[in-house]
């Protein structure tokens, strides 16, 4: 007998067999205690990541929310020095700059991007999100930028002895990359002469490099005093940095707010009039505060609209889940509204039934997983940028568990991106295919996962992507403003940091989602022959999409096919999730199949004669009710009188599961997608027949 992949345990009852408990590797039932040993290991270590995978979920949702993160506040207090700062003419009165890094010195595009970085500071019309993005330790000279401001500060007539100046400073540069991941993996683009600093935009191009970001970086100090002439003095700062970042010419662009203390030895040299700042540099130890300022936008708000539609979506098609739902009828589902409606809120009994589990609904259910890829997609155009400014302080300062945990909730939405990709492959391998019958297609049948271990596992790379991108632009070198005139240079959106390893992103999600998914047929190849030669099964592979097939029930292989015990609540449920959550490509089974399934009408009706003839003499009663039901599947008897048989044989029906389990059945669909039950008499199951055996709680046998 072959169970459910990462099956444990099975314990056979009066009942029939429950459904085994999971594992997450493919393991066959067996005496060692080793194995068994190992697959309880394996199994509570799969609980703890789908917990920790639950935390990371709740995590992104509290504290990656944008709209709450602005909310809160916390974000302004790094505007402090240009709150009486209105325009860029009186941040150059008020603040003594370097000549080569003042706003005076800067091109025409930086002036846009200084302008409106003062204009993020007070606005008044609330069009921008305000967010921090965590405290970073500074523990080596790759998160100290304290030396920037190490420059030469022309004081003029703000020279006075003791009195107090404000000094900052101002660069606009932009950047050439060249190459991506994949060529720089495959190809020569890190092997070939780099470009060096001070090279010129003609240099670069002829070296293959293309300009893919505009930078204005604006530093501004607190207040220090005028020292005595040839005084050394030596003093902490405040040093407030906002880092401007454009990824197209006059296109809005972010900015990544900073504080840090710096360390400085300045002095003031009265003949030029110049205060020279000798050295600077960060207290380690000290944390450097990150923020950064977004643009509020229509798309991040309709994501948040749609995560939320797709939270009371998951919750009410759960709890319908955890009822028996009622047999569906296609031809009732007419209109759009009856079939929001019955997807939402289907017709139940009462009984509870535990079909499958939240994970089941949320991994594989095409509104779900769809819907939620269109929000993260929607809101991608903050996140990865959000993400790439918290990895790039993180990678270099000590381990901070709540930083690290908003991060990997981050890279953790990809994993319904990875899902979508997964459904849309299998949906259009069916569409292009010319195959006329259900597994006739072995590759649909590989776009599938065993359980959900396989699923967690394509995001161990997701983690990465941030990474992956800073590795496609390992090659790049910035242009400033003192080097030559940028007025002329032009930012194209498609060559831009982040589009241009798009489809190096791409092809690294699809590169692991095949790794993945060939490694679960290795591992789990028999359970997937199993599976194969059962129609329940190949619903799930070949007929649907459906990307994850464990139903968590039982198996016993054959020789041409699998039997696949269901209980009738678990059956009925899963038809409404087919029915609903899934798209069903409507293909018919091999006829071969069909044939050998009918060549058992003769062995079930032989069985089911001599069972009859034996039980007759202990429990007539009980055998006139089993053959009433079994009429029930073909006939349209009254319903009162069928329902009152059903509820009077509950008790006896339960001693004789095994009997009633040995008659065959297959699930098929029709040419609209709607799944259908047949019998070895070639007859259909109707609902009224269905329903019997629900309220006796008994079970189907699925070949």
């Amino acid at each position: 007998m072959y169970l459910a992949p990462n099956a444990v345990q099975i314990t056979p009852t009066n009942e029939g067999i429950k459904p085994p408990r999971r594992a997450s590797s493919s393991l066959r039932l067996g005496s060692s205690t080793w194995r068994l040993a190992l697959a309880l290991v394996v199994a509570y270590v799969t609980s703890i990541v789908g917990v920790f995978a639950a935390l990371l979920v709740v995590v992104d949702v509290t504290s990656n929310n944008w709209e709450f993160n602005h909310y809160v506040g916390d974000a302004k207090h790094f505007f402090t020095p240009l709150f009486n700062v209105n325009d860029t003419g009186a941040l150059l009165r008020s603040v003594v700059f370097p000549t080569t890094m003042s706003p005076a010195s800067i091109n025409n595009v930086g002036l846009r991007m200084l302008a409106t970085t003062i204009e993020q500071a007070h606005d008044k019309d609330n069009r921008y999100y305000h967010l921090t993005a965590g405290e970073h330790s500074i523990v080596n000279p790759t998160n100290d930028i304290c030396g920037t401001i190490a420059k030469t500060y022309p004081m003029g007539d703000a020279a006075a002895i003791n009195t107090t100046v404000r000094l900052g400073t101002v660069l606009d540069t932009v950047s050439y990359f060249r190459g991506t991941a994949l060529t720089n993996f495959f190809g020569s683009t890190l092997t070939d002469p780099w470009g060096v600093p001070g090279n010129n935009s003609t240099q670069l191009i002829n070296l293959g490099y293309t300009v893919g970001r505009a930078i204005l970086d604006l530093r501004l100090v607190t207040a220090i005093q005028v020292p005595l002439p040839g005084q050394l003095v030596s003093r902490n700062v405040t040093m407030y940095s906002y880092t401007s970042k454009g990824f197209c010419s006059g296109c809005h662009h972010y900015t990544e707010l900073g504080k840090d203390v710096c360390t400085i030895v300045y002095s003031f040299n009265d003949t030029t009039k110049q205060l020279v700042i000798k050295s600077s540099g960060a207290i380690y130890g000290h944390v450097h505060v990150l923020g950064i300022v977004f643009q509020q936008h229509w798309m991040t708000v309709l994501s948040m609209v749609i995560r939320a539609m797709c939270v009371v979506t998951a919750i009410t098609s759960f709890a319908a889940s955890q009822k028996t739902v009622r047999w569906t009828d296609p031809l009732t589902l007419n209109a759009w509204y009856k079939r929001l409606l019955h997807l939402l809120s289907p017709p139940h009994y009462r009984y509870t039934n535990r079909a499958f589990n939240f994970l089941y609904l949320c991994f594989n259910s095409d509104l779900f997983v769809l819907l939620y890829s269109v929000a993260i997609a929607l809101d991608e155009g903050i996140s990865i940028m959000y993400a790439r400014a918290m990895n790039r302080w993180a990678v270099a300062a000590s381990f901070n568990l709540w930083n690290q945990l908003r991060f990997w909730g981050l890279g953790f939405r990809w994993l319904w991106l990875n899902l979508a990709l997964l459904k849309g492959l299998k949906w259009l391998l069916n569409f292009l295919s010319t195959t006329r019958y259900s597994g006739s297609n072995r590759l649909v049948g590989l776009l599938n996962f065993s359980s959900v271990t396989f699923v967690y596992l394509t995001v161990v790379v997701l983690f990465n992507r941030t990474d992956y991108i800073e590795y496609g632009n390992t090659n790049h070198i910035e242009v400033s403003s003192v080097v030559q005139d940028l007025d002329h240079l032009n930012v194209y959106y498609e060559n831009s940091y982040y589009i241009r390893n798009l489809p190096s992103l791409f092809c690294l999600m699809l590169a692991n989602l095949l790794v993945v998914l060939v490694l679960d047929r290795l591992l789990n190849r028999k359970w997937w022959h199993t599976l194969s030669k059962n129609t329940f099964g190949r619903q799930h592979m070949y007929n649907s999409t459906s990307i994850l097939s464990d139903m968590e029930l039982p198996m016993e292989d054959g020789t041409g096919s699998s039997t696949m015990t269901v209980k009738a609540r678990t059956l009925c449920t899963f038809q409404w999730f087919f029915t609903s959550h899934l798209t069903c490509f409507g293909l018919p089974e091999e006829p071969s199949i069909i044939r050998k399934f009918m060549q058992m009408k003769l062995m079930v009706a032989s069985r089911a004669s001599t069972h009859s003839q034996q039980s007759s003499h202990h429990h007539p009663s009980t055998t006139d009710l089993t053959n009433r039901s079994k009429k029930d599947d073909s006939k349209q008897p009254d319903t009162t009188t069928a329902l009152l048989e059903g509820m009077a044989g509950t008790t006896a029906e339960k001693h004789r599961e095994s009997a009633v389990a040995d008659e065959q059945h297959i699930l098929v669909q029709d040419q609209d997608g709607h799944l259908h039950l047949y019998g070895t008499d070639n007859r259909e199951a109707q609902a009224l027949g269905i329903e019997i055996k629900i309220l006796r709680d008994t079970s189907y046998s699925i070949g």
